[in-house]
């Protein structure tokens, strides 16, 4: 019985305030610079960039080609943005860092709008995203709204819940720790701010870039914040295939890991553990698991609908979601901290320990 307690207990504790995007409408008057770091992402350019076209003279659209293969340049400037290339990576950097960064050199704007190239806005979101920021000594996130076409893509499930429950936002004690981190796909923040801390070059060798930037931003005394992108941005993560799940989450699950809040790794940990606990016994529990799987399943509804397009049955299905995590936190690692491995767009994100001359 204590087992299923403490998982209903601890995840609504983690997840007892839901995600919202904050609506607010003020009037724009300053340039803002929207800056696309792009490798290989042709086809995702066709996607997002129509979404980001306006006539509003205040706008400027940079997509960074970071030394793509494909028609990264040719699609972007098809449809007439603003494209500039990377230098050849520095020792020390990571890739998407370094096109951040260069794609800020080459801004005009007074708000800078760090976005991944597999994200797109619904109509008005763009417009909206602007409208909602404070500006002042301020850094916000947005946790874009995940579109999934396939069975296979709904295993992000609890990975979108982690990811969620380490920026402090939902958990009942928010008020009190604050907020913990913030997401990768979009970042939004002052230009003056940016320089201020030294942009990407003070978290050039970080792989999970934008939660090491929002800490450090937290750290230097600035607001940060934190929000879904329901109804706002979009993404979809992975297409289709299993194994672009699993390698796409291993790439920065357990390394990313490492950054996070060491009070909200801990509360998660204590979360997957309780919930995992629960489902083994669950067959000893009689009605009283029943009733457990029934709450369990509402709770976790309630963040899901916020996070992406899940369905009544995906979240009665619940327990397949947790063990897939398990299984690839546990791959994750393997790649990462024994095999050093862990690739991303053809490029090493791990790097290998260098054999004695």
């Amino acid at each position: 019985m204590w087992v299923m307690i403490l998982a209903v207990l601890s995840t609504l504790l983690l997840f007892w305030h839901k995600l919202s995007f904050p609506i607010e409408k003020r009037k724009n008057t300053e340039m803002y610079t929207f800056i696309i770091p792009a490798r290989n992402e042709a086809l995702n350019l066709k996607r997002l960039l129509p979404t980001l076209l306006s006539n509003d003279l205040l706008r400027e659209v940079i997509v960074v080609d970071d030394d793509s293969e494909d028609e990264t340049r040719q699609v972007a400037e098809s449809f007439g943005v603003k494209v500039v290339d990377t230098p050849p990576l520095p020792s020390g950097w990571m890739g998407k860092s370094w096109a951040c960064y260069n794609g800020a050199k080459a801004a005009s704007g007074e708000t800078l709008v760090f976005l991944d190239a597999d994200t797109w806005f619904s109509e008005g979101g763009s417009e909206q995203l602007v409208q909602s920021f404070g500006r002042g000594r301020e850094v916000m996130t947005v946790h874009p709204y995940h579109v999934m076409q396939s069975f296979w893509e709904k295993f992000s499930a609890v990975f979108h819940l982690v990811v969620t429950a380490s920026s402090g936002l939902t958990t009942l004690f928010k008020e009190k720790l604050g907020t913990q981190g913030g997401f990768g796909p979009c970042l939004v923040i002052g230009a003056d701010n940016y320089w201020s801390l030294g942009g990407h070059k003070a978290i050039k060798g970080e792989i999970v870039e934008h939660l090491a930037f929002t800490r450090m931003a937290s750290s230097q005394g600035l607001t940060t914040k934190a929000c879904s992108g329901r109804g706002v941005l979009n993404m979809r993560m992975y297409d289709s295939d299993l194994k672009q799940v699993m390698e796409g989450w291993a790439k920065s699950f357990s390394t990313g890991a490492k950054t996070a809040s060491p009070i909200m790794t801990l509360a998660n940990v204590v979360w997957v553990t309780a919930v995992l606990s629960f489902l083994v016994n669950l067959p000893a529990l009689g009605w009283w698991g029943v009733l457990g799987y029934i709450v369990l399943a509402f709770l976790l509804s309630r963040i899901w609908r916020e996070i992406g397009n899940f369905r009544w049955y995906d979240v009665l299905l619940f327990p397949l979601h947790f063990f897939f995590f398990v299984l690839v936190f546990a791959y994750s690692l393997w790649k990462t901290f024994f095999m050093k491995e862990a690739t991303w767009k053809g490029r090493s994100i791990v790097e290998k320990k260098r054999s004695s001359p």
